[in-house]
């Protein structure tokens, strides 16, 4: 199991730098699509031992919250006589703290397949946007949009798209990035943005070991902006693409030197921003270049007639 939305920024919270407001009508439509979304499975608790029991995502959900936090009961009061229904989940959603919702939605999403997983993501954005709270899931995680809605929004769906191209390390150094930013380390954000930048263009490039200005040079050289003139490609590649690598290299991670002790937010906002713009323009051409393959269209059955049908002369 993931480390816990709660976990991942539990110095954050504890230290008032990360706040977690779920307006109460989202919390509503929240536990209803949990509720909707809660299948019944068979689990074998025993490695061991080929016998299973009945459960359901919810079920393992609360068990597992229990297990991961160390409760001997959810921190709801008053503490319900009531155990249908998932009585005590519903409460934790409906009135506990909010990074507690995030958890419970993140594991019980863990239990979903692929396909029921990506329904429920969608059905809690959509929730969240609707009633403006500023916190998206995306791959089984929670991350918090920043002010700039436009650049929120790109953010998300290059983590989407990555995941969906199957560019797995980038993906991780991205969300890496995110919860860096989240939890106020400006400097490891930008940092780990702009590794998820170079590790795109390693997999464009099957090069594993060459830094930034090596990969986009190369990209230039497999023709991946050929479709710009000529006389303005080396000057693209220069002062647009190593835009990223110059902020990590000054910016990001360590090395930077005793002038620099504290780079304000916006500047990992800008990084993360140009990380996402980067990343979905070049799996939009690496798309183009390698477009997915077309499924088999379905065999169509015999033709009929009708007696109403022209005849042929």
């Amino acid at each position: 199991m993931r480390i816990l939305f709660s976990q991942r920024y539990l110095r954050a919270i504890e230290s008032k730098a990360l706040s977690v407001e779920v307006p109460e009508i989202a919390r509503r439509k929240v536990w209803a699509q949990l509720s909707a979304f809660n299948a019944p499975m068979r689990i074998q608790r025993d490695p061991y031992d080929n016998w299973t029991d009945n459960s359901s995502v919810l079920e393992e959900t609360e068990s597992d919250l229990l297990t991961e936090h160390g409760w001997q009961r959810l921190p709801v009061t008053p503490y319900p006589a009531d155990t249908r229904y998932h009585e005590a989940l519903r409460l934790l959603v409906l009135s506990g703290e909010g990074p507690y919702v995030f958890d419970t939605i993140e594991v019980a999403s863990g239990y979903m397949d692929a396909a029921e997983k990506d329904a429920l993501r969608q059905k809690i954005n959509q929730i969240f946007e609707l009633h403006d709270c500023p916190w998206r899931i995306s791959d089984g995680e929670f991350f918090k949009l920043d002010g700039d809605f436009v650049g929120a929004r790109l953010a998300n769906n290059a983590h989407d798209s990555l995941a969906k191209n199957q560019f797995a390390g980038a993906a991780h150094e991205y969300a890496k990035a995110r919860q860096y930013l989240g939890t106020g380390d400006v400097r490891e954000a930008i940092f780990f943005a702009g590794h998820s930048f170079e590790s795109v263009m390693k997999v464009l490039t099957k090069l594993d070991h060459a830094n930034g200005d090596r990969l986009i040079k190369e990209l230039g050289a497999q023709g991946y902006f050929n479709d710009l003139p000529e006389t303005i490609r080396a000057g693209f590649m220069d002062q647009v693409l190593r835009a990223l690598p110059f902020l990590r290299n000054k910016l990001g991670g360590h090395g930077q030197g005793k002038d620099i002790v504290a780079i304000p937010p916006a500047y990992g906002d800008l990084a993360i921003q140009i990380a996402a713009a980067f990343q979905n323009f070049l799996i939009t051409k690496h798309l183009e270049r390698s477009p997915p393959p077309t499924p088999d269209p379905e065999p169509s059955g015999p033709a009929t007639s009708s007696a109403d049908d022209d005849l042929p002369f």
